[in-house]
């Protein structure tokens, strides 16, 4: 079982976002992943999804893709490495995966964390507030 909790910090550049992912079972976990890309990280703007519920739905295509316009995406517009890797988490071990949205406009964001595994879903959001 994969517990993820996503902390953000407003900086001087902007916002560091920590992706923090623990193996809450008794057996070790893999974490697999197809690029040098180990967790994606999205902004959208806070109270929109459409459903009344504060959760913007997903698209059928994407898994864990949410359909409602992105403000900001870590990975856009960045290259990986094109190498399949893994990791092995043991019982009650963590992993944190970082990330910093520089210059991010004045408003208050829905943020998503993301790991970027193969076969499971692992996740985390929480609302960043960005003064002007």
């Amino acid at each position: 079982m994969l517990d993820a909790a996503l902390a953000t910090t407003e900086t001087d550049d902007g916002v560091a976002l920590s992706l923090r992912i623990e193996n809450g079972g008794s057996d070790p976990v893999t974490l697999d992943f197809r690029t040098g890309q180990r967790a994606e990280f999205t902004a959208y703007p806070a109270g929109e999804s459409g459903d009344g519920t504060g959760d913007a739905p997903t698209d059928g295509d994407s898994p864990g893709r949410d359909s409602v316009d992105s403000v900001w995406r870590y990975g856009a517009g960045r290259m990986f490495t094109q190498a399949l890797a893994s990791e092995t988490l043991a019982p009650g071990e963590s992993v944190e995966y970082e990330g910093t949205w520089r210059d991010p406009p004045a408003g208050t964001y829905r943020t998503v964390g993301e790991a970027t595994v193969t076969d499971r879903d692992v996740r985390a959001e929480t609302t960043v507030v960005v003064e002007p």
